[in-house]
């Protein structure tokens, strides 16, 4: 959407603000300038456009460089980026994704990046294990999602290994053993709970020592 002024196409080289730039003399923290085509939706089609006026939504080329899923274009420095936007949508359905061959690794973690850029509700996230978690809102949406990273997002198509879906530990509600005996409880001289929550989650400690909390 154009918030302000009139976007154009190929006239003017645009600044590229990421969600979390923040101004400062740091050269690792260049922003990014080149033009940009402009077209409106109609339906299925793309029509191409010289310029946009403000008020107006259209689709950008030339923007698949960004490892970005947010960008804000703005033609001066002077700009605040904006941080996104919030559709209180959460991933329920989480697997493990690795590549068959191990040679297609870098292919693989590539093509995520893609998948997550090209998809705001996928999150990709990786663990201390070396797991790479793909998550979605539900078993439709992963299995679309998967077919997309086979097929379109990685340099050539590759195959996959799902794992089942992933259950992360969570608080329950459940009463613990002579929960309700006050005096017991507050009286106890066993050693402080540690936390068991993942992530991030000290896979040397264990489960036993969280056996008298909720887990």
């Amino acid at each position: 959407r154009v918030l302000c002024g009139t976007l154009r196409t190929e006239d003017i080289e645009y600044h590229m603000f990421g969600p979390r730039y923040t101004k400062s003399n740091d050269l690792n923290n260049a922003v990014p300038k080149q033009t940009i085509r402009c077209y409106l939706l109609m339906g299925s089609s793309f029509v191409r456009v010289s310029s946009v006026p403000a008020g107006h939504i259209c689709a950008i080329y030339n923007l698949e460089g960004l490892q970005l899923k947010n960008v804000t274009i703005c033609d001066t420095m002077n700009c605040m980026p904006l941080r996104g936007f919030d559709f209180g949508l959460q991933p329920l359905v989480k697997v493990n994704v690795e590549p068959v061959l191990a040679s297609d690794t870098e292919i693989l973690e590539r093509g995520l990046l893609k998948l997550s850029l090209a998809d705001a509700s996928v999150e990709v996230t990786a663990t201390s294990k070396g797991e790479r978690i793909l998550a979605c809102l539900g078993e439709i949406h992963l299995e679309r999602s998967i077919l997309d990273l086979e097929t379109v997002y990685c340099d050539h198509e590759i195959k996959l290994r799902i794992s089942d879906p992933i259950t992360s530990f969570c608080e329950t509600t459940t009463w613990f053993e002579n929960e309700d005996d006050f005096d017991a409880v507050f009286n106890d001289k066993s050693p402080p709970l540690r936390q068991s929550t993942i992530p991030p989650y000290c896979y040397e400690e264990g489960l036993s020592y969280a056996n008298r909390g909720r887990c």
